[in-house]
This record gives structure tokens, sequence and C-alpha cells, in this order.
């Protein structure tokens, strides 16, 4: 906290915000070509111009300010901008090439690049704006740091205090750099292999691409007003369940997994993931029909937990009618999400794991003598009290940006449960809706779902900083 002593250095922020900015111009490059394949001859020209006025102002930023080397403080910051700021900029050339309004289309670039897939859009948008939102997700999964790492940024302390921010301390290569381009192209590895099993599963090449973009982000936006329940049997909703589940592995077991399936085992989180989706699986079939029947709804549960958990959001039922326990009961498993690493939103498993063996510990002392010493472990691993500490203010703050985020929902007029698994969603990242969010929702309402949205892809904490007085003005 001794860094928040002192302002954060302006000039570096928009220094490095060039870097964004030149990184986010390359990406409005795909739709660009995308418009001029579709022969959507406006797209290409606003996309276009976009481009071109995004790369210029970070071209000017790059050159004009000098370098500095980025303080911790300063990494955080960056990480909170990225996402509204790219959202921001670029509603306007999805908002000029639809007949959307400005709003709608910045909730639905919020959504993509926050890998939620909660839609305002009505049914029957064109091929181009599908592409683009699952283009945003897949973009957003990686994240636009990432791809500033990957190519822009020299090795140093600043390429490690931005790779330390948004993807933690653990490594799969010496270098910070060469651990963020390892991580591409496993990112890119796992797209391609799900858009290959899609084809062969019989989706058409563009529905297999954008569902395959979708899927490995746990993104969850759809080519179909249905989602995936537009595609019946159990091949296709299995590939993309199978697509989710790569997605919500941390992507750093990823490269071991060419020599030996050892480390993929041996992961706690992973085998969190299973259990938790062979038990949610029974549980929710259960909630669906409390009965002998209840066996017949276990492809339809599997497939729905997987989703949730996962934090993917795609769907093969209409989840509006389903009681009140079935929603809370995905709702919970939405905010429990996936594995640290990976493109899952969510609390994480791994913070889970580190809370269930914190309560442990809590028990297991009154057995000892008050003098005994009983560092918490996981997988033989210590949790230092800084850790700690820092979870149980991510946990509280989640849980109460939850609560007020669905009572201000509740004032609207909306029923508890879907209130809170609305929220749920937006704030896990996830994209299942019970129908509440929709083109009429009012305006204020969407916002609160663009604020969790943007808070869950964050995780709170760095965009509460972004939001601190003395981060910007001497106290």
């Amino acid at each position: 906290m001794y860094e928040l002593v002192s302002p954060v250095n302006l000039l570096a922020v928009l220094k490095y915000t060039g870097y964004i900015l030149m990184a986010f111009a390359a990406v409005l490059l795909v739709p660009m070509g995308a418009a001029l394949l579709l022969d959507e001859l406006v797209a290409v020209s606003i996309y276009g111009g976009t481009f071109l006025l995004t790369a210029g102002a970070g071209v000017f930023l790059h050159r004009v300010l000098p370098d500095y080397e980025l303080e911790l403080k300063e990494a955080v910051i960056l990480a909170a901008l990225v996402f509204p700021f790219c959202s921001l900029i670029c509603a306007f050339p999805m908002a000029l090439s639809t007949d959307l309004s400005y709003q709608d289309a910045f909730f639905e670039c919020v959504s993509g690049l926050t890998t939620t897939g909660l839609s305002v859009a009505p049914a029957g948008m064109g091929p181009h704006f599908l592409f683009t939102r699952a283009w945003l997700q897949w973009i957003g999964g990686i994240g636009i740091i990432v791809l500033v790492l990957g190519v822009l940024i020299r090795p140093g302390t600043t390429a490690f205090r931005l790779y330390r921010v948004n993807l933690g301390e653990s490594r799969v290569r010496p270098g910070v750099i060469a651990t963020a381009r390892l991580l591409g192209r496993v990112y890119l590895g796992l797209t391609v292999a799900s858009f290959l099993l899609l084809l062969a599963g019989g989706m058409s090449g563009f529905d297999a691409l954008s569902h395959a973009l979708s899927a490995i982000s746990t993104g969850g936006f759809s080519t179909r007003s249905e989602s995936i329940a537009a595609y019946p049997g159990f091949l296709l909703p299995g590939i993309i369940g199978l697509s989710s589940l790569m997605g919500a592995v941390s992507f750093s077991l990823y490269p071991g997994l060419f020599k030996s399936f050892e480390g993929l085992r041996g992961d706690l989180q992973f085998r969190y993931l299973l259990k938790l989706s062979v038990a949610g699986t029974v549980l929710f079939a259960f909630t669906l029909a409390p009965g002998p029947e209840m066996s017949g709804f276990l492809p339809a549960a599997a497939f729905q937990v997987i989703s949730a958990l996962t934090t993917t959001g795609f769907s093969t039922m209409d989840l509006g009618p389903v009681s009140d326990a079935s929603k809370l009961f995905l709702s919970a498993l939405m905010c429990i999400g996936g594995s640290m690493g990976s493109t899952a939103g969510g609390i994480k498993i791994f913070r889970l794991i580190v809370v269930i063996s914190l309560i442990k510990r809590v028990f297991f002392r009154f057995f000892l003598p008050r003098e005994a010493i009983t560092p918490l472990k996981v997988n033989g691993n210590v949790i230092e009290a800084d850790e700690v500490y820092n979870l149980a203010a991510f946990v509280l703050l989640y849980l109460g940006l939850l609560i007020s985020s669905a009572f201000i929902f509740m004032l609207a007029g909306t029923g508890a449960s879907d209130a809170l698994f609305e929220v749920s969603s937006a704030l896990a990242t996830t994209g299942l809706s019970v129908g509440v969010t929709a083109p009429d929702l009012p305006l204020y309402l969407k916002l609160v779902l663009c604020a969790d949205m943007l808070l869950g892809r964050i995780e709170i904490i760095p965009l509460c900083i972004l939001l601190l007085p003395q981060t910007w003005i001497r106290s």
C-alpha cells in the first residue's frame, strides 16, 4: 500500500494507454476484414475509420510521451482502464454499422470484452454483428494486456508488473513475455481444436467459428437466438461443453500435457472442477425433477451446470420457468466459477479451496494448544497472511456488490430469485439469463449490469483503486 502514498504518474498511464490503443486498433481490423468478406462496405469504412483514429491516437501518445518504468499501482490502473475504455471505443463502430443505440452497443461491447454473453440486441441481427461479438469475447478472454505484452512491450520491470497484475505470479517460462506468448499459442490452439470438432460435428463454418471463439473464451454469445438448444442431439452440445471446460482450466497446465497428464491430474483446481460438475449435475437435476423422472433431466442438467460453473453462459433450456431452487443453485455455481489462470469468471475455485481450508483450520485449532503454529496450506503451499486478507476483502466486496446490485433490480420490480440470478450472471461474467436482460430493460439497469460485468472481469479491487481520490490526488 505504500505506493499509494503518492498519486499515480498520469503521464506514465497515458504512455502505456498508447500501447493499449495500438493493440486494440489491430483488434478492430478483424471485424473490418469480416465486413469486407460479407460485402458490407459501410461497416468496412466505419471500422476502418475507427481503426485509423484509434491507431493514430495510440501512436501519438507513444511517440510524444517519454519512456517510464511502470510502478505496480500504475499497472493496476491500466488493468482497470482497459476494458471500459476499449468498450467505449468499440461501441462507436458497432452502433454506426447497426440499428443499435450507442448505449446498447456499449452494453454489447462490455458483454463481449468481459466474456459475459448477456445481450440486449434484438433477434435477427446480421452475421457481421454476431461474428464481431464472438471475436470481442475471444479477445477479452486472452486480454488486451496479454496482446500488449506479447507484441509491444520489451522485457523488464514494466512487463513483469503488467503480467503480475493481469495474470498473477505463476509462469510457465522464465520470462513473463515468453510466458504471455506461450499462453497465447495455447489459447489459439484450443480455439482451433474446438473449431475443428464443431465442424466435424456438423456445424456450418460460420457457426463453428463463432461458437469456438465464444466457448474457449467462456463467453457464451451464440449465433442462434435459442443458443445451443438450436442444435438437437448430444454431439454438438457435448463438444460445446467440452470446449467450455477447456477454457475454464488453468492455461498453465496445457504445455505440460504434451509430456504427461500428471500435472492435470494433480491440479487441485481441476479435480474440484470435475467434482463440482458431477455433483452439481445430480443436484441440479434433482431441483428440476425431485423424483424418479430425475434421470431424464441429467443430460440437460449436465450441460447447464458446466455452462454455469465455467461461466460460459450457453443454454439448452429456457431458464425463466424453472423453480427458484434451480435458479439459486445455478447462481451459486456461477459465483464459484472456474480455475485461476483460465478465461472463466466468478470468485474462482482456488479461492473457494482456500476458504474451505481456512474453515477447517479454525475448527482444527480448537484441539491444539494456543501456542501451536498451524500455517494455512493448500496443496502443500503455505498461504501467507496478506493473501488471506486480499482474498477475504475480495470475497466480501463480491458478495456486497452482488447483494446491492440485486437489491436495485428488486426495487425495480424484479423478483428476488430472478434479480439474484441475473446479477450473479453479470458479476461472474457468465451470460445466462432468465429473461430479465432484454432490449426494453431500463437504461439504468443496463448500466448496473455493465458495471457488474466490468467489476467481475477486472475483479473489483483494481476498479476500486481507479476510483479512489488518493490514486490521482496527493492527500
